[in-house]
């Protein structure tokens, strides 16, 4: 029996976003300013998971969006295609 082929995409890999981010990035997303940021990273609190390179740290993108609480759902190849056709005004009867 062959295995049924998953035809849907991750919602961050659908919209192009990378898979980390900087922390000023993710501080403003976070609603932070870099001085809390580098604060709160200090004191163990940050509200993702980061780890540094170099001198600076990175967040993967998956991190922050469940700091976010944004879902980073499977999106089916039938659905984008419905919601282009739909933002081209090409509305299905």
């Amino acid at each position: 029996m062959r295995g049924c082929r998953d035809e849907s995409v991750p919602f961050s890999v659908l919209f192009g976003l990378p898979s980390e981010v900087g922390l000023r990035i993710a501080a403003d997303a976070l609603g932070l300013s870099v001085a809390t940021a580098y604060r709160r990273i200090r004191r163990g609190d940050f509200p993702c998971a980061l780890r540094k390179v170099g001198r600076t740290y990175v967040i993967r993108t998956v991190d922050l969006m469940r700091a976010l609480r944004i879902q980073d759902v499977r999106v089916h190849h039938d659905d984008i295609e419905a919601g282009a056709r739909f933002a081209g005004g090409m509305i299905d009867d």
